[in-house]
């Protein structure tokens, strides 16, 4: 594989050209840039040179997200074993699950701790978290668009009140969200295979890279491909995949709707960052909605509009028809009606959770209506 240091060369020019066109000021634009997406000390790490096993036994920087990931890490830990003991089938993906790994404490930001639970011991599992001191985020009975999804964020104030920083928090899967809708209905069961592959990884259950990568694909397709670390993240486990794991990871990509985006995304990783195809990962397109996926997910336009972007926390579950757009051409079996009806007459639920200061139904769905087809379309290469 190309050493991780020439591909973050690539990516960090890519990054400068954005911040240039952004007119982003500072130093190093590029760096910036990357500090939006949170991203930067790692890509500043390698560009110095440090992508050589030393390098991750200097000691991390302070700052907080040093103090945030040694925090997460430790809490992740803590509740595995408490899992394991109780029997528990359990694993770990995503940020934290690569951190000592591809990141230091201090160069991956994290938000949460990404937890799957095994289906048939998540009321058990659900009794262990609770029984660490750990809540329900939210309220329950409240209407959101994540509350049909096959999951629910576990949260834990230890420290000052009034500091979201203090929160650990925790996002409990025991299924993943079909992306054959906006607006979730639908869950995916993690097959068998991905179970019977995990292993421990310094001090935590995890699913071999083959399948990580086609988690954090779902996850990047799932929030509208905004997630820049979940490009990095996949970027480092493309590179760490073992050739005959192609196969693997595109046939869970298949099992969760997203083959058609790892065609488009693994294209533009081998065309623009020059990373080595896999075996058994197809890069053509299939059809029409594959070619206009891949014209329209190159990197330098992707990064673009992800940066003016970056801040919408709820974007990939506020329906617009460029959102729909996008979903219908990176999933492989988009449910077009659906979709349709969502953007043209979405749940009265949704109208009240979007726009809860509208007096009316009617005036929540002209609103809504004005915003949906107001936003702009996906963004292009030319």
């Amino acid at each position: 594989m190309p050493p991780i240091a020439a591909v973050n060369e690539r990516l960090y020019r890519a990054l400068t050209e954005v911040a240039r066109g952004m007119k982003l000021r500072g130093q190093d634009p590029g760096l910036e840039l990357a500090g939006r997406f949170g991203v930067r000390r790692f890509i500043e790490r390698h560009l110095a040179g440090g992508d050589v096993p030393e390098a991750l036994a200097e000691p991390p920087k302070a700052g907080r997200w040093l103090e945030r990931g040694a925090r997460l890490r430790k809490e992740a830990r803590a509740v595995s074993r408490s899992l394991t003991e109780a029997g528990i089938r359990h694993c770990f993906f995503k940020g934290i699950a690569l951190l000592g790994r591809f990141y230091r404490l201090d160069e991956r930001q994290l938000a949460d701790i990404d937890l799957i639970i095994d289906l048939d011991h998540y009321n058990d599992g659900l009794a262990v978290i609770h029984g660490l001191g750990f809540s329900e985020f939210g309220q329950r009975d409240a209407w959101v668009p994540a509350a049909r999804r096959p999951g629910v964020t576990m949260h834990r104030a230890d420290l000052d009140e009034g500091d979201d920083e203090a929160d650990v928090l925790i996002d409990l899967h025991w299924g993943l969200e079909s992306l054959a809708t906006v607006l979730p209905d639908e869950e995916l069961i993690l097959p068998p295979a991905v179970w019977a592959g995990v292993e421990q990884e310094r001090g935590l259950p995890v699913v071999p890279d083959e399948y990580h990568a086609a988690l954090v694909l779902h996850h990047l397709v799932r929030h509208d491909m905004l997630h820049i670390r979940g490009l990095l993240d996949f970027i480092l486990l493309w590179q760490a995949i073992p050739n005959q794991g192609g196969q693997l990871m595109a046939d869970l990509a298949r099992t969760l709707g997203v083959e058609r985006a790892l065609r488009a995304l693994g294209r533009m990783m081998v065309d623009e960052l020059l990373l080595y195809p896999l075996r058994g990962v197809p890069l053509s397109a299939q059809d029409w909605r594959g070619r206009a996926a891949m014209r329209r997910l190159r990197l330098t336009p992707w990064l673009a509009w992800a940066a003016r972007n970056v801040t919408r926390r709820a974007s990939h579950v506020t329906v617009t028809r460029s959102l729909l757009w996008r979903r219908f051409l990176l999933a492989d079996a988009p449910r077009t009606g659906q979709l349709m009806r969502d953007l043209v007459a979405p749940p009265r639920e949704y109208l009240e959770w979007r726009w809860p200061d509208a007096t009316t139904d009617a005036t929540a769905w002209g609103k809504h209506v004005t915003s949906a087809l107001r936003s702009s379309f996906p963004h292009r290469s030319h």
